[in-house]
């Protein structure tokens, strides 16, 4: 997992490197919070100054003086902040179409209906008929990812029972907990249910506001 960028920018401020150091530390893979133990030249003086010792191993690796392109870490934060903001206003505006779609907003974006409540508009399930299903069969070289392979149907059978288009993520963990006990998120590299449903090509996980925030799993179209 990368570095998180303000690590990066207190590291800089605290070893005095350049945008041109930062970035060529970083493209290194070094850690921002140990580099105190390479920039202490003062105490060690047979050891070289960190950015001589940063440009030395990266000519080393990458035969090169420095890097194609020397961004600094604020615009590369400003950067990341910027697609962050876009992703989320395009999400806004997939749930605002979803929503239409289905009848739950007019074209002006006012919601008929509550989605929590059309969420719920389903016959009542008698859970005391449900009986768990059968536990699969794991192999040791088994990672999150091939499990859930393997245990993807038990997902689509915990939404196919409510019958109906959309579920609240509370409903499928309440089902889930009833038909298969081995399910927890972590089992399959997630640490939420919601996490698990995304992971599955055929479902969209959307956040709701209205009577409280709540997570609704649709199918998607195919």
């Amino acid at each position: 997992m990368a570095v998180k960028l303000d690590k990066w920018l207190v590291a800089q401020k605290k070893h005095r490197l350049s945008d041109r150091h930062t970035m060529m530390a970083r493209e290194l893979g070094l850690n921002p919070d140990k580099l105190g133990k390479v920039d202490n030249h003062k105490q060690e003086t047979w050891k070289a100054p960190l950015p001589q010792f940063i440009e030395d191993i990266y000519f080393k690796r990458f035969k090169r003086e420095e890097p194609l392109i020397v961004k600094s870490i604020k615009q590369l934060i400003a950067k990341e902040k910027f697609k962050k903001e876009k992703q989320k206003k395009a999400k806004g505006q997939k749930r605002k179409a979803k929503l239409q779609g289905d009848g739950s907003t007019t074209d002006d974006g006012e919601i008929t209906e509550n989605p929590v409540e059309q969420a719920n508009h389903n016959k009542k399930v008698k859970y005391n008929d449900i009986k768990p299903i059968a536990r699969v069969q794991l192999e040791s070289g088994d990672t999150p990812e091939t499990i859930l392979q393997k245990e993807a149907h038990i997902f689509d059978k915990a939404f196919d029972l409510y019958e109906k288009e959309r579920v609240a993520l509370s409903e499928l963990g309440f089902m889930l907990k009833k038909i298969y006990p081995q399910y927890k998120p972590r089992r399959y590299g997630c640490k939420t249910l919601g996490e698990v449903y995304e992971k599955l090509d055929k479902y969209e996980v959307i956040q709701v506001e209205e009577k409280g925030a709540c997570s609704i799993v649709y199918k998607k179209e195919k």
